[in-house]
């Protein structure tokens, strides 16, 4: 561990990180929401004279106050939204309602009071009434004719209906094929929740008519940027502030009406705003995940080789489009459509639903996992149908280094990988040939065992433009200006990993700044997998920039040509003279230091991929699934440090079998309540639900990253969830089981109780 993790980590461990709800309130007020408590339904009647006259209560603020200072809807941004040939149906997300409700949870009143108890209690005290109207819950029948509309101008509740590939070519193969499997299946919406809830704390400067947000984000930039064009107002106007932050998964990358709101609500009162969310209000405002109805098909040849893969998706996007909800099961679901396999022709169509839920966008994998899902899962049960071994199946289809680059459906490019290699590997490091002696030891104890195994692969640091500073100081320690957002991942280090690598020092000799938007013009953020990706190599740019114009300065006080000095370690000496300067010395000789500058845009795209093996154990008498074991191998390019990069393997495979095994975002079909409004409802996996897991790498070089690293932050959840759900059916020998694969559930298909597709 170099001295730069050891500082960086250290005062989390120590209890001095810095996160929101930990600091001083310095006269802050507090906010606090009254919220929908129906899923759909007409504003009738909001009585506040009595919530006015409630104890401590500062201001209240309605959706007339919100229109009547010109505050905008919270906009549509993605990619698709802005192409003619979707025609996308894109609805005002209001900071507050005011005629309708379309969800659960959905903010009505904000309440600013002294203290935030104060603030709930003038919330109850509101008289509010609805008139309920019929909802729109269950995504399979929400595009039926007879199924209420959540939004009157798109009564067949679609937001979006994308295609991608070649219909007629998929066609023509199916009606030549010697073998078609075909499959409905689901993956299940998933709550995010991070260990920190979303906040905002908002501030008004008079003096100089300046806004500050401090928020917990995956970038303060995108922040930034949305949220005062929700105030209208000059971007210049508006700094945003992230420190620590403890977990995003995606959820924290996207604008939220609360911020929006303590900031408006500061500057009408002349004091900072604070909001905190609760764990309850998450389950009900948060962006939710994944949620798609998939009917996929796969067409195979005489001898086994795929010809076509049709795929026809219900994707949700609750009741309002979030910032980016409409390109994951568009384009990023598109950018991996195929997976590893040479299937020459592929469709897809994804229609984007509204229901009567709380809004869906990107959550770690962001429209990949539910893709690989779909592929690995139909590849599994055509290899069954066909009576063929699925590992053969996979062999005699995988792209191979004559394939580079793949075109997928949505017009990217796969460009690098060794995917037989990595399936070897995988199979030596699971014990694959051992099996049927586990399963026999198994099935003396009353389990049955099964196994499964997935092939991933990931689209990552795609569309994302990003800016780094690096600048040399005169006591010689390095300072980064990064757009990055660490979330709890450490970016820091790694920054200044790659920095060190590059200027030839010591990384503890470097401090990492980031989560200010005045320290930088632009930044990307973090998301996609593309810290390192992107954001290393801005950094690295901006090193080598820095050095670049460290030497010209150093020409100037060795009174020599700067091609005639060399650099090495911090010094810079006149080749064949011991005449050298300290990079420092020449810092201390440029005002303010020595600064370099990293511009990284355009596509720089990585595809990272993988092989995930899962055992798993089900008791049949109770239906319960035990994990026994999980290996995976996964191809990130190069790896700068073993233990960060399989830590994050490791917590995105967690989400994934959580999602395979017992996360599930459910609402009520007839009213749209939440039915997994807490923990006690919403199970997440915990330490003793996973075994310890066999990890090993198979780098393959990353053609378009000169650092050749590939995101890894999410190929966990990409591999996992096909891997257990294959390994369940293995064991309780049925064709597919939905996720997630609960006690009941596996009970039921076991006895055969109940429909199993």
């Amino acid at each position: 561990m170099t001295p730069n993790i050891q500082r960086s980590e250290m005062r989390f461990l120590l209890g001095q990180g810095r996160y929101l709800a930990n600091q001083p309130l310095d006269g802050a007020a507090h906010a606090a929401f009254l919220r929908s408590p129906v899923a759909h339904g007409r504003i009738t009647g909001c009585d506040l004279d009595r919530a006015k006259t409630m104890p401590g209560v500062l201001d209240i603020i309605t959706a007339a106050d919100v229109d009547e200072a010109g505050l905008a809807p919270l906009p549509c941004l993605a990619d698709v939204a802005s192409d003619e040939r979707w025609s996308a149906s894109l609805p005002p997300r209001r900071l507050l309602a005011s005629e309708r409700v379309r969800h659960v949870g959905e903010p009505i009143v904000m309440i600013v009071a002294e203290t935030v108890e104060q603030g709930k209690d003038a919330a109850e005290a509101i008289d509010l009434l609805i008139d309920s109207l019929p909802v729109t819950v269950d995504l399979a029948s929400a595009i039926e004719p007879e199924t209420p509309s959540v939004w009157p101008e798109r009564p067949d509740n679609v937001a979006l209906d994308f295609e991608a590939g070649d219909r007629s070519a998929v066609d023509q193969a199916f009606a030549e094929a010697a073998h078609v499997t075909r499959l409905r299946l689901v993956n299940n919406r998933i709550a995010m929740m991070p260990l920190e809830t979303r906040n905002a704390r908002g501030a008004y400067d008079n003096e100089n008519g300046r806004y500050t947000l401090r928020s917990g984000t995956q970038g303060v930039h995108n922040i930034r940027n949305v949220v005062s064009s929700v105030l209208g107002i000059d971007k210049k106007a508006l700094r945003v502030v992230t420190d620590d932050v403890g977990g995003a998964f995606g959820l924290k990358g996207m604008a939220f009406p609360e911020q929006a709101l303590t900031l408006f609500a500061a500057k009408r009162l002349g004091r900072e705003v604070l909001w905190i969310g609760d764990r309850s209000e998450a389950f009900v405002t948060d962006n939710g995940a994944r949620d798609h109805v998939t009917d996929i098909a796969l067409a195979l040849d005489e001898d086994l080789r795929m010809l076509a893969l049709s795929v026809d998706t219900l994707a949700n996007m609750g009741a309002y489009l979030s910032n980016h909800a409409l390109n994951m099961p568009t384009l990023v679901y598109g950018r991996v459509m195929g997976g590893v396999y040479a299937i020459p022709a592929i469709h897809m169509r994804s229609r984007c639903v509204f229901t009567n839920t709380p809004p869906v966008d990107a959550y770690r994998g962001a429209g990949v996992p539910e893709a690989i899902f779909a592929i690995e899962r139909i590849i599994d049960i055509a290899a069954g149908e066909a009576g063929v071994d699925p590992l053969d199946l996979r062999r005699r289809n995988f792209l191979k280094q004559e394939h580079f680059p793949w075109s997928t459906p949505a017009g990217y490019a796969i460009d690098s990988g060794d995917f037989a290699g990595a399936l070897d590997r995988a199979l030596e490091l699971a014990d694959w040939q051992g099996f049927e002696v586990r399963s026999h030891a198994s099935a003396a104890r009353g389990l049955r065992r099964g196994r499964g195994l997935a092939m991933s692969i990931h689209g990552t640091g795609a569309g994302i433009s990003e800016t780094a500073l690096v600048t040399a100081e005169a006591d010689g320690r390095i300072t980064i200006f990064s757009g990055v957002q660490s979330g709890g991942q450490g970016h820091d280090a790694m920054l200044a990993e790659v920095a060190a690598e590059v200027i030839g020092i010591d990384p503890g000799m470097i401090e990492v700044r980031q989560g200010d938007s005045d320290l930088l013009p632009r930044g990307a953020g973090t998301g996609g997998s593309g810290s390192l990706v992107v954001g290393g190599r801005a950094v690295a740019a901006a090193s080598a920039r820095m050095l670049e114009t460290a030497k010209q300065r150093a020409g100037d006080l060795l009174e020599c040509s700067p091609v005639d000095i060399a650099y090495d370690a911090g010094v810079f000496t006149v080749v064949g003279t011991n005449r050298s300067v300290a990079l420092a010395t020449v810092a201390s000789d440029m005002q303010g230091g020595c600064t370099g500058s990293g511009d990284f845009e355009g596509d720089h795209r990585t595809y990272p991929n993988g092989v995930y093996i899962s055992e798993v154990e089900v008791d049949p008498e109770t239906g319960r699934v035990t994990l026994a074991s999980l290996c995976a191998v996964d191809d990130v390019g190069r790896v700068l440090d073993l233990a960060r990069t399989d830590g994050q393997i490791i917590g995105a495979i967690v989400q994934g079998v959580g999602q395979a095994l017992m996360e599930h975002d459910r609402h009520d079909p007839e009213t749209g309540q939440p039915l997994s409004g807490s923990f006690m409802d919403y199970a997440m996996p915990r330490a003793d639900d996973v075994p310890s897991f066999r990890l090993a790498k198979h780098p393959t070089a990353a053609p378009t990253n000169p650092l050749g690293t590939k995101g890894a932050g999410e190929v966990g959840t990409v591999g996992a969830p096909p891997s257990v759900i294959a390994a369940i059916c293995d064991a309780i020998d049925v064709r597919h089981i939905d996720m997630p694969a609960t006690s009941e559930k596996v009970w039921r298909a076991v006895r055969g109780t109940a429909p199993i597709t």
